[in-house]
């Protein structure tokens, strides 16, 4: 460089320490930095590419390294920033060795994609190795694994490997070969003490075990037909002594070998403190299956995805399904194929619902059973207050209902509707603004509660 580059280079740094932003502490340009490394997260989530920071083509924290040399020095400086760390095959071991470097023993958020190659490429494999040096730094750790073989271990290098700190595990492997002996699942990790999230999803339902004993949230998503037994379920839930929420995807376990019925009033499973139940299944047993099966008193929230006619028939023809779970209070239905008769028949069910959500294009009958008369002094949902609905911009019937719980006397007080046109274009959303409060939304709320950020929870969307 020739001495009039060097001075306009060293010009423009000195005028880049003299801009104001420059003059706030670095603690508090630290935070923002920060902040804008977790609006990088909603932006990729609102754009539907939720691609990882670390593999972005302009992630923020580095974009953030070429404004100044001070904004360079305060990022470098700020550990947080550089504590994603993902191992993909977009990844060099020197740009994964950076981010290592920079987290400064901080706690990790690590994800590994292994991709569909068969075998995997050695560099992501000395990767992985790399990466679990670290272990004692985990706080969150998700394994995407295509394929699993004893010829090349990825799961399997974690078994004994000790995670002190780790509070969030999620494992999904699509295929595995020559594996396991036929000798039961086989524990992961060495040392786990803290872990409240868990997500076991595809062949790693039936190929290992996690301690527990802490978990709060549990996610078991059969994406490959692999059934496991009663007896395994009911012993995981049973040592989740701690589980508020539970998800299940797939139909679990096989009809011919789990008579579901006779399990339900035989051998219930007692949840004490679970609060969440989703269910999404495929052949239809799995729904008044859990429903009829487990004990859970302080059930609040019912998430039901893909239920067909009659799926639910066995539960609510139970004399007793409208007590099974006193405090729920919220119902959301994803694309439901139910009758007339099966809808009113949930009033009778779930009779204290204060918030129903249904989402699905073509409700608008079923959404009328709320606002008709009162037939023999019954009324849908009495305690009524929050109603969230996919709308058109033309679609009218939102008024309507919310005109007719008024006229019988009771009135809804927040309507949330899922649209991306804007709300004023809707007919009447003048006159709905004036009587409930109204609230917009593109996609579904994340679960189990709104604030959670969860990357992977994609089979209920």
């Amino acid at each position: 460089m020739d001495s009039a580059a060097l001075l306009d280079v060293t010009s423009r740094s000195i005028a880049n320490e003299l801009t104001p932003i420059c003059s706030l502490p670095s603690e508090l340009l630290a935070k923002i930095f920060q902040l804008g490394h977790d609006l990088q997260w909603e932006d990729n989530e609102l754009a539907g590419s939720p691609t990882s920071r670390l593999v972005a083509d302009h992630s923020f924290e580095v974009l953030v390294t070429h404004v100044s040399s001070h904004f360079r020095k305060v990022a470098i400086g700020t550990p947080q920033l550089w504590s994603d760390i993902t191992i993909s095959s977009r990844i060099s071991s020197a740009e994964l060795e950076t981010y290592l470097v920079r987290t400064s023993g901080c706690a990790l958020d690590v994800r590994i994609e292994t991709g569909l190659s068969v075998p995997m490429n050695p560099l992501m494999i000395a990767q992985i190795d790399a990466v679990i040096t670290h272990s004692n730094r985990y706080r969150q750790l998700i394994i995407n694994c295509a394929f699993e073989s004893s010829a090349q271990l990825v799961v399997r290098r974690f078994s004994r490997v000790i995670m002190p700190i780790l509070k969030h595990l999620s494992i999904a492997i699509d295929t595995v070969q020559g594996l396991f002996p036929p000798d039961g699942r086989k524990p992961f990790g060495a040392e786990m003490p803290c872990p409240s999230f868990l997500r076991l999803r595809g062949v790693s339902l039936v190929l290992f075990c996690v301690q527990l004993q802490n978990i709060t949230t549990l996610h078991l998503d059969q994406t490959v037909f692999t059934p496991i037994l009663y007896s395994t379920f009911r012993r995981m839930i049973i040592s989740s002594s701690a589980l508020q929420n539970l998800s299940l995807y797939g139909d679990l376990f096989s009809s011919v070998t789990t008579p579901w019925t006779a399990l339900a009033i035989g051998d219930p499973i007692d949840i004490p403190k679970l609060r969440r139940l989703r269910i999404s299944g495929v052949g239809g047993e799995m729904y008044s299956g859990v429903l009829r099966g487990i004990i859970a008193v302080s059930l609040t929230s019912i998430v039901l995805k893909n239920l067909k006619q009659y799926d639910l028939h066995p539960f609510m023809a139970s004399p007793s399904s409208s007590l099974k779970f006193p405090l729920l209070r919220e119902l959301v239905l994803i694309d439901p194929d139910m009758t007339i008769d099966e809808y009113n028949q949930l009033f009778y069910t779930f009779p204290k619902t204060t918030s129903f959500a249904i989402y699905h294009r073509e409700t608008a009958d079923v959404l009328r059973l709320l606002a008709d008369d009162p037939i023999d002094g019954f009324i849908p949902w009495p305690e009524l207050n929050t109603l969230s609905v996919l709308v058109d911009e033309n679609d009218d019937v939102v008024a309507d209902i919310v005109k007719r719980r008024r006229e019988i006397g009771f009135p809804l007080e927040k309507m949330r509707l899922g649209t991306t046109d804007l709300l004023s274009s809707m007919p009447h959303f003048t006159w709905l603004r004036e009587h409930v409060i109204v609230e917009s939304f593109v996609t579904f709320g994340a679960w189990p509660v709104a604030d959670f950020k969860d990357d992977e929870d994609t089979l209920f969307q």
